[in-house]
């Protein structure tokens, strides 16, 4: 039997094979030189105004956030018409704005600046903004007994609690102070005159301002068409209308001692929830902790009280209550709304028991306490 030899390498190929190799040769070629298909043409966005970004949650949303005031601040609104919205949110941005430079506490040029400034001798003229919230502040001063005090800022300059070391101003300064401070201190005429009759004693508005502010951006919505939004400046929040026409706007009110923890949520309709706390500037030496809410009928922090949340149809005078109530404490606080028409709140007090007024269980649960 004959047997059949080996091909050589020098043996010539079989067609089908050079075919083969040519084909495995020739595919990762052509898939270079395969015409691709056309990236598809960028579709130009409309033009989004600054003032507003849409919310990735709900596309009728519109939102802008920025820090006025020292303190963080937006505008959130609802509306079908996107270009109505962000036309508000950007006038109501404005709004808070404008409030915030002309109420700057540490500007020299400002009418309130001009008031202390003249403390003793001159009266000051001042806008007709100005005006208003200054009688609105000296009747809460005589509503509330002085627990809420425009002449608190008497005492600030005692008060530094930023300072490394802090230093506890001594009883004998409090006292000459507190000898001079009050309400009384300042006469305000129709034509807009504003005098403080005493030397050294100094007013601010720093109480009331963010609710002012939170009223005046709500005004720019309504004049530009917008009914369904919410507003916060600060540790104050205020809402009006409802979402999507069915679900209320809520308010979580932070904790006192967490303040990446939610103590509850508030659901609202047209009011607003002002919140003040020891926990927002303040320092403890010797076991004591020094906060920036004085109390302007001693000149010293309030005690009793770690936080206090007021909820009122009024910004400015939820947020100026919220100031009263923690000067007070739990009892006199609750009364002081209980006295007040439309006023809601609670308090925490320094055992972390909660005080609610009557009327808080319509705008959510209320715990019976915190852990502090």
């Amino acid at each position: 039997m004959q047997r059949e030899s080996t091909p050589s390498l020098l043996t010539p190929p079989h067609p089908l094979w050079l075919l083969l190799v040519a084909t495995a040769w020739a595919l990762p070629a052509l898939a270079q030189t395969r015409p691709q298909a056309p990236a598809p043409t960028a579709v130009a966005a409309p033009p989004v105004a600054p003032a507003a970004q849409s919310s990735t949650q709900d596309p009728d949303q519109y939102e802008e956030s920025r820090t006025l005031m020292g303190v963080p601040c937006s505008v959130r609104v609802y509306h079908k018409d996107a270009g109505v919205a962000r036309t508000a949110v950007a006038r109501a941005m404005s709004e808070l704005g404008r409030v915030a430079s002309k109420f700057d506490a540490s500007d020299r040029t400002s009418e309130i600046a001009g008031i202390n400034a003249n403390a003793g001798s001159d009266e000051v003229f001042v806008s007709e903004e100005t005006h208003l919230l200054l009688q609105d502040s000296l009747d809460l001063c005589r509503r509330t007994a002085g627990a809420y005090d425009p002449t608190v800022a008497s005492f600030d300059y005692l008060w530094n609690f930023s300072a490394r070391p802090f230093v506890r101003p001594l009883p004998d300064e409090v006292a000459a102070r507190r000898a001079l401070a009050g309400c009384r201190q300042v006469a305000i005429k129709p034509s807009r005159a504003v005098r403080i009759l005493q030397p050294g004693v100094r007013i601010t508005l720093q109480d009331v301002i963010h609710g002012h502010a939170a009223q005046k951006a709500a005004e720019a919505l309504r004049a530009a068409g917008v009914d369904n939004f919410r507003i916060r400046v600060g540790a104050d929040v205020y809402v009006q209308g409802r979402v999507a026409g069915t679900r209320h706007w809520f308010v979580s009110v932070p904790n006192p001692r967490r303040p990446d923890a939610t103590l509850m949520q508030l659901y609202l309709t047209s009011q607003c929830a002002a919140t003040r706390s020891d926990s927002e500037h303040f320092v403890v030496k010797n076991g004591r902790r020094y906060h920036d809410v004085l109390d302007p009928r001693t000149g010293e922090p309030a005690e009793g009280v770690v936080q206090a949340t007021v909820i009122a149809a009024d910004p400015a005078l939820a947020d100026a209550l919220s100031a009263a109530v923690f000067v007070l404490g739990p009892k006199a606080g609750l009364a002081l709304m209980a006295h007040e028409k439309n006023v809601e709140g609670f308090v925490v007090d320094k055992t972390g028991k909660v005080w609610a007024s009557k009327g808080m269980a319509e705008f959510g649960r209320v715990p019976e306490s915190i852990d502090l």
